[in-house]
This record gives structure tokens, sequence and C-alpha cells, in this order.
């Protein structure tokens, strides 16, 4: 019977395989179909589906690994290492051939969805029972890892401020999709349920997310609003004056007209009749320089105070833009389309998705980029408050495109990363800023913690599970990157978002693994089973058996005393009896 059972697995098993199998056909295949020659080797397409099937083939094979006493290795893992792998490879670096403005649009859209998934699966009644420890544990080492990165980063990587801290808010988010599996494997054992662990660290991951997506769209209007973007003239005169080029803008203008009309005095002297075009053209181009840049300068000297508070309150301003729009569009969804409607389950998946992709998308065009990631998380939020038993219905549906995003956004991640753009000494010093931060993350996190209840060992225990990073890194690690591209700012801000989208992936490719690792060894040995008494009820145990013990042991001394009375008594007794 035992070896029927075994026959009929490894028959499911080949059955599977080959299903999964005929699909990745299949995915070549009808795009191949349709569209052609684009879907053949070295083709965008052909690059972009290869770079799919490859992701979810291995992070799969990496998630059925058997590894004794471990949770399996989160399958986002395997989809990174796959496309970092397939962009680096020369043999096979179908990578290349993804067109960038394909890779960046996938990857905005892939965010959209994951952030109006985590949007849906906020729970308010959650926060409401467990509010000190759960703020705490979402606010306090986010804050902490953003600011310490920050200093950081300006001392190793000599990376301004702005954008420190804005890789700060990126590493500063954990990833429910390692850490929730984890724990609801440890919850459904039965380890840290009595005081409510589990619910905590689910809870306070979410709202976790919440905080550095924030606080990453509000330093993103920081970091742009002080760098110089093509079309921006008066930042281009001020960087040309910066750097020398214009001294100074105002006294330079009418040299510059000066020197335009001369020269083109000269050619009208020199030259014949078939260049008076060519005169009047540089007359004309001259003076039009001369107009822009006495306009932009002015501008400049009129608004510097005005400038700079645009700077500091650019990102906040955008917060505040952001949350009030999902407040309302949240509201109207609580109508439209109404529950009895005819397939309004699938009517309000559709129309949340929506929301979030032209909220992500909209908002880059009209130059306020810090607002669109809002706008996708906090309307599901806000409409999820009045959906009652759909809005879980609704992230069900939501999961299934995540699904299909997922090996997308994390396979086109790892394909940003070229080992060409990057020397060892930036890797080494982004690894370093990694590990500088957890070790601040870790403190902080046991001091948020620390007056709520838990002892020593559960203490360390939600440390350990508050170190894994992925799906937000891969999420927004990118974006700026996206921006600094589509804006057209210098190299050398391109640069730096680079550093950024590399730091983040290697924050995935550490902590990911290890954290989940981490939890479900230590989970067993630091956390309280459900039928295992606290170390309060173990203290009055043990005071109870001891207390039963003294007194067990003083009846048996008086019973032991009673007994030598006694017998001394009668041994008296039998000596007079005897002498009489």
């Amino acid at each position: 019977m035992e070896d029927r059972t075994i026959m009929e697995i490894t028959v499911l098993d080949v059955k599977t395989f080959v299903t999964w199998l005929l699909f990745l056909v299949i995915s070549l295949a009808v795009p191949w179909a349709v569209i052609g020659d684009d879907v053949t080797p070295y083709g965008n397409l052909f690059g972009l589906i290869v770079l799919v099937d490859v992701c979810l083939v291995f992070g799969w094979f990496l998630s059925i690994i058997p590894i004794p006493k471990l949770p399996p290795i989160p399958p986002l893992v395997g989809m990174l290492i796959a496309g970092f792998a397939l962009a680096n490879i020369p043999v096979i670096n179908v990578g290349y051939y993804i067109r960038s403005d394909w890779s960046s649009a996938l990857r905005t859209i892939a965010l959209a969805v994951i952030l109006v998934k985590a949007g849906l699966d906020l729970d308010s009644s959650a926060l409401n029972k467990m509010k000190g420890a759960c703020i705490r544990l979402t606010i306090i080492p986010c804050i902490v890892e953003a600011a310490t990165c920050g200093w950081v980063c300006y001392l190793l990587l000599d990376f301004p401020w702005a954008w420190g801290f804005l890789l700060g808010f990126v590493l500063g988010a954990v990833t429910p999709a390692v850490i929730v599996p984890c724990v609801l494997s440890l919850q459904n054992k039965g380890f840290g349920v009595k005081k409510g662990i589990p619910s905590l660290v689910i809870a306070a991951s979410s709202f976790d997310d919440v905080l550095a997506i924030s606080g990453f769209s509000v330093l993103l209007g920081i970091a742009f609003a002080d760098v110089p973007l093509a079309g921006d003239s008066v930042k281009v005169v001020k960087a040309l004056a910066d750097s020398g080029v214009l001294l100074n803008a105002t006294t330079a203008i009418p040299d510059v007209v000066t020197t335009g009309m001369a020269v083109t005095t000269e050619l009208a002297e020199l030259a014949t009749t078939t260049f008076g075009e060519l005169t009047t053209t540089a007359v004309v181009n001259a003076t039009t320089l001369a107009d822009v840049a006495v306009t932009t300068a002015a501008a400049e000297g009129m608004s510097e105070a005005g400038l700079l508070a645009l700077k500091i309150f650019r990102g906040p301003m955008e917060m505040v833009g952001g949350i009030i729009i999902s407040i309302i569009l949240g509201t109207i969804l609580w109508c439209l389309p109404d529950s009895k409607q005819k397939g309004a389950v699938k009517a309000r998946t559709i129309l949340v998705i929506s929301i979030g992709i032209f909220a992500t998308f909209a908002t880059r065009i009209w130059q306020v980029p810090g607002a669109g990631p809002l706008i996708a998380i906090v309307t599901p939020f806000v409409a999820g408050m009045r959906w009652g038993e759909t809005k879980a219905q609704i992230s069900k549906n939501v999961g299934y495109v995540w699904w299909i995003f997922e090996p997308i956004l994390f396979g086109l991640i790892g394909a940003e990363i070229t080992i060409d753009t990057f020397d060892s000494e930036t890797i080494g010093l982004g690894i370093a800023v990694i590990l500088i931060c957890l070790i601040f993350r870790t403190a902080a996190t046991f001091i948020s913690i620390s007056f709520s209840g838990f002892d020593l060992k559960e203490k360390i225990f939600l440390c350990l599970a508050w170190l894994p990073k992925a799906t937000v890194q891969a999420a927004i690690g990118g974006a700026a990157l996206d921006t600094a591209r589509n804006s057209g700012v210098s190299p050398e801000f391109v640069k730096l978002a680079e550093t950024i989208l590399a730091i983040s992936v290697l924050s995935i490719i550490i902590t990911a693994p290890l954290g989940a690792a981490a939890i479900g060894i230590s989970g067993p040995k630091l956390l309280h089973h459900e039928d295992e008494p606290e170390e309060a009820e173990k203290d009055a145990e043990m005071g109870a058996a001891e207390e039963e013990e003294e007194e067990d042991q003083a009846v048996v001394e008086s019973h032991e005393m009673e007994e030598t009375e006694t017998k001394v008594e009668d041994e008296e007794t039998k000596v007079e009896s005897e002498d009489s």
C-alpha cells in the first residue's frame, strides 16, 4: 500500500512538471503566432518571455528544495537570481534585448499591483487591538534605519543627504512576502499564539510598508526638486552658473547678445548673399537665448526663497495631496459599484487595480511622483473599510494578478543589475551600509518592544523577524532610476539611482533567505507553545509545588516526632513496670 502511494505521488509530480512545460512552450508559441519576428531569438518579447519563464521555474525549484528544520527558500530569491544571471551571462544574455521602456513600464505596473494588494490587506482592527506595540514596531525601526542609512551613505558613498535618506526608506521596509508565511507556519504549530505575536508581526509588517513608501514618496520629491531636469530652464541656467559657465547670469547675458551680433555682423560682411539667411538665424538665436536666460535668471533671483520652500515642502505636499485624493476615491468606491450589482467583486477588483496603475504613471507625468504610490495603497484601504466580506475576495483576485507580475518584477529588477556598471568597492560599501543599518534597526526593534510585556526570548525573535526585505525593495528600488531616466537628469544622478537599485537588490539577496531561516529556526526555540505554561505560571506552579513539598515534609517530621515521643513514653512505662 505504501509503494502504491509513492507511485501515485511520483506520477502526479511528472504530470505537474509536464503541465508547466506545456505552459512554457505555449507562452512562446502564442505570441510568436500573433506577432512574429519580435518573439524570435534576440527580440524584445523573446527576451521578456524567456526571462519570466526562467524566473518562474528557478523560483519554484528553489522553493521545493528540502532543507531540514528550515522553511523553504522564498521563490522571489530564485527569481531575482535568475534575472541577474540572464542579464550577465554572455552566452545567454537575453536580458540585454529587453527594451528599457518596456522594463520600466512593466515594473511600474507590478509596483501598482503589489501596492493595491498591500492596501487591501491592511487590517485596521489589528491596529486597534495592539495599538502601542504595533505603532512602535512600525515607526521606530523604520525611522532609525532610514536615518542611519542617510548618515552612513553620506560618509561612505558620498551621497547627498536627500538621496541617502531616500535609500534609507527603501531599506526601511520589511517584507510580508517572506515574514507572513514563516510566521503563519509557527502560528499553526501553536508558537507565540498566547501573546498574539503572529498577529502583531503580520499587522505591523503591513503598516511598516506604508510608512516606508510614504517616506520614500516624500524624499523622492525632495531629491529631484534640486536636480536640473531637461526642459527646466531655471535650473539649467543655475547649473551653468554654478559650474562657472555663467559666472553671473544677469551680467553675462548682454555679453552673449553683443558677441552673437558681432559674429553675425562679421559673417555678413565677409560672406556672400548666400549666407544672409544664416546671419539672420544666428542673430535670432542669440537674441532668443538672451531673452530666455534673462527671464529665467530674473525668475530665479525673484523666487529664490520660494524655490527653497518648494524644495522643502514638495514631498510633504505630495503626500498630503495623495492621501486626500485617496480618501475621495475610496469614498466613491463605497457606493460605486453597488454591492448588489451583478459582478460587483470583479468590477471593484478592476477599478482598484486600474486606479493604482493610472495614479502611478500619471503622477510621474505630472512631475509629482511621490503621490502615486500613496494613492495606489491608500485608496483600496479606504474603500475596503466598507466592502465587508467581499474585501477578502477582491484581495484574492488581486493576488492572482500579482502571481503573474511577481516574476516580471523580480526578474526585471535582477536584470537591471549588470556587473560591468559596478565595481567591487561600490558593492562592498553597499554591503557595509546594509549591515550597519541592520545593526541599528535591530537595536531600535528591541527598544520599541521593551515595554510590551514580552520576555527576553520573545524580544530576540521579534528582532530576527524584523530583518527580511524583498517586495518593497524590488517595487520602489527602481523607481528613482526610472524617474531619473524619464526626467533626463545628468549622468551623475542616474548613477546615484543605479547605486540605490543595486543596494536594494543586495538587501534582498542577503536578508530574505537569512531572515526566513532565522524565523524558522528560532521560532520553536524562543516562542512559547500554546500548551506550554508561561513563565509566571511556571513560577507560580513551582512555588505551589515547593509549598506543598514543605507542608508534606512538615507533616512527615511531625509524625516522626510523635512516633519518637510515643516510643519514649512506652520505654519509660516499661522501665517503671519492671522496677515495680
